[in-house]
């Protein structure tokens, strides 16, 4: 996996500096429902792939430090064991006020994602602001966040009910229960994909929000230095700077969509 960027000019840049820490081994969780940045691989069970898995091992490459991204469950799930300090680092998040209580973020963002609308075909309606939400019944994934401002003005303002899975969202969404359901484009897009669904629930073209996605350690890590921050925050602004995300995005659409049961 990393042979492709050790010949270029990625991995010319990336080779240059060493962390200084004494861990050897990051255990790796996260959304395991967000493809392509990650997912459960079939392939490997009790284990996550995606864009952020091999995008963190080209920031981790040469320096003797590996990664075991596992599946720990759902997204609410990944986040508490995070807090807890059971495992070391998120695989992807956005900023809040209260994550950042337990977790340290590692700088810059390494991908912007827009959040959307998303709602059954033939049921569209007019959608510029958070106010044309209101007095509308939505849904989204338990403890999914938007970024900090939409966050607090939906807590007070908007009516969303959290579901398990992004699935039970759409269903729920097509069989009337919902209005509409808040999520990631890459990650509505992807599952409406797999789902055979797509042909029936769409997107309104403004987003709620552009929130930066992130790589986080946890605040109770042993492995959590200020030496390993500051190595990955030069790792990942190159990686950043080098397009790589995009590199790999299609990549892993295409090994997921491959992963899929048809339909």
């Amino acid at each position: 996996m990393l042979a492709w960027c050790a010949n270029s000019a990625v991995g010319v840049a990336l080779a240059s500096e060493q962390p200084l820490t004494i861990c050897r081994n990051l255990v790796v969780t996260g959304n395991a429902e967000y493809p392509p940045i990650l997912w459960r691989d079939a392939e490997n069970p009790g284990k996550l792939t995606g864009v952020a898995v091999e995008l963190l091992e080209l920031a981790l490459m040469d320096s003797g430090i590996s990664i075991d991204a596992r599946d720990r469950g759902n997204w609410a799930r990944a986040q508490q064991d995070a807090r807890r300090g059971e495992i070391d680092m998120l695989a992807g998040a956005f900023i809040t006020e209260e994550r950042q209580t337990y977790m340290d973020y590692i700088q810059p963002q390494f991908t912007d994602v827009p959040s959307v609308v998303w709602v059954a075909k033939g049921k569209e309606f007019d959608y510029q602001h958070w106010q044309d939400l209101k007095g509308k019944r939505g849904g989204t994934l338990i403890n999914n966040s938007f970024g900090q401002d939409f966050d607090q003005y939906a807590k007070q303002n908007l009516e969303i009910r959290n579901s398990a899975t992004a699935e039970r969202s759409f269903t729920m969404l097509l069989a009337g229960r919902f209005d509409y359901a808040l999520y990631e484009l890459y990650q509505g897009l992807t599952i409406l994909e797999s789902s055979g669904l797509k042909s029936n629930i769409t997107h309104l073209s403004k987003p709620v929000s552009v929130e930066g996605l992130y790589f986080t350690l946890s605040k109770k890590s042993g492995c959590n230095t200020p030496a390993l921050r500051d190595f990955l925050n030069q790792r990942v602004k190159q990686l950043t700077e080098f397009k790589t995300f995009d590199t790999l995005f299609e990549k892993h659409m295409a090994v997921w969509l491959r992963q899929q049961p048809k339909v």
